[in-house]
């Protein structure tokens, strides 16, 4: 077991960035525990404050079958998972910015398929907030028999897979509910492809990550470098094996095609920070113009109406407030000591990105579960309550 705090080098120090140092040791600890008791396998973080990044820290196993083998580096590369959803949401922007679309169009004026009842009420936004009232992924909500979207998907993996998403049928009508559904992020990357004319993957990359300066970061698992990738499961082990022998299956081939827009970039924790700092700074990275102020002023805007109701992971039906494509942290959670008016996206893992405009605060930590049957709340919202409480 690799407890070790690894330091990347970083530009500025805690100091300099109006942040009480001694907190990243307590939040060293609390990582050391959840090492100590098995929970996680691995943790690295970044923190960066008015755009100076003064902490890049790892620490555990980069390989879950190889404990105390190869250690998790500052620079590790990790599956972000769901925080893809982010650059998805800033992708549709750029195009309603650019005139392309809007985002109360119909998804049927982009996906045929979508013109049919009971789908032809959906809009873009429906999709972006998870308010479509599609079915579900697979665990939100709880019911035993309950069959997620993706198990449709699989049987129709690289053919028809919009098709296998219209056969699960409508949840709620549009509007009425928040449910998350990454199949709507899929779909979302489909509409980033027909519109733009550029496969949404290839999209992303070249107008969001690269100009952002994101030079570990991609969709593709070809170019990561898995020697320095977290494996975190089975199957990744084996893809990046099959990658490097040139003796990927055909099914592995087939979903190369599928928009992996709700969950599949690789990243680290240095280029989320250069993402989430080019949010903050009104979609400006290093001189250089990603996406317009307004447009991301409409991202952290509350879309969801009053009436909305979230029975998700057991939310009970409570109201919901949710950006375009990143969640809203308002005054109603009580969970984190955090700054109402924060947004954030989790990932599958957990990992997070979390952004705050009135501390001009942005973190990114990645604690990978040593078991993915079990969530251990503690190494999200705890993990944020100790961030937070370094802000001067």
């Amino acid at each position: 077991m690799n407890l070790e705090t690894l330091k990347g080098k970083v530009p500025f120090t805690a100091k300099e960035a109006c942040y009480q140092e001694e907190r990243l040791a307590v939040l060293d600890e609390h990582f050391r525990k959840m090492l100590r008791k098995e929970e996680i396998l691995c943790a690295g973080y970044a923190l960066s404050r008015n755009g100076k990044m003064f902490a890049n820290n790892a620490m555990g196993d980069l390989d879950y079958s190889d404990r105390g083998g190869k250690k998790l580096r500052p620079d590790s590369v990790f599956a972000i998972a769901s925080i893809t959803k982010i650059f998805t949401a800033v992708a549709i922007l750029k195009l309603v910015e650019d005139g392309m679309m809007t985002l109360d169009q119909f998804v049927g004026d982009f996906i045929p398929e979508f013109k049919a009842e009971p789908f032809n009420k959906i809009k873009v936004l429906h999709l972006l907030n998870h308010t479509s009232g599609l079915i579900p992924d697979g665990g939100v909500l709880h019911n035993d028999y309950y069959v997620g979207w993706s198990e449709f998907v699989k049987e129709d993996v690289g053919k028809e897979w919009i098709e296998a998403i219209l056969k699960c049928g409508m949840r709620r009508e549009p509007g009425e509910e928040w449910c998350y559904c990454t199949a709507g992020f899929m779909l979302l990357g489909e509409i980033i492809t027909r519109v733009s004319g550029v496969f949404c993957h290839d999209y992303i990359e070249k107008n969001i990550m690269e100009p952002c300066e994101m030079t570990n970061s991609t969709f593709y698992m070809e170019r990561v470098d898995a020697d320095n990738t977290y494996i975190r499961e089975e199957w990744m082990k084996e893809r990046f094996e099959a990658i490097k022998n040139n003796a990927q299956s055909e099914r592995d081939k087939a979903r190369s095609g599928l928009p992996r827009t709700g969950g599949g970039i690789f990243s680290t924790c240095e280029d989320l920070i250069k993402f989430g700092n080019m949010l903050i700074n009104n979609g400006i990275h290093n001189g250089k113009r990603i996406i317009g102020r307004k447009a991301l002023e409409a991202m952290f805007r509350n879309t969801t109406e009053p009436t909305l109701r979230n029975f998700a992971w057991d939310a009970g039906g409570a109201y919901k407030a949710y950006g375009v494509g990143i969640d809203i942290y308002t005054w109603r959670d009580k969970s984190q000591l955090i700054t109402p008016g924060l947004v954030n996206h989790e990932g599958y893992g957990p990992s997070c990105l979390m952004i705050d405009p009135e501390e001009n605060f942005v973190a990114v930590w990645s604690a990978q579960f040593q078991n993915y049957d079990i969530w251990y709340p503690h190494a999200l919202r705890n993990v944020a309550s100790i961030i937070w409480s370094g802000i001067e």
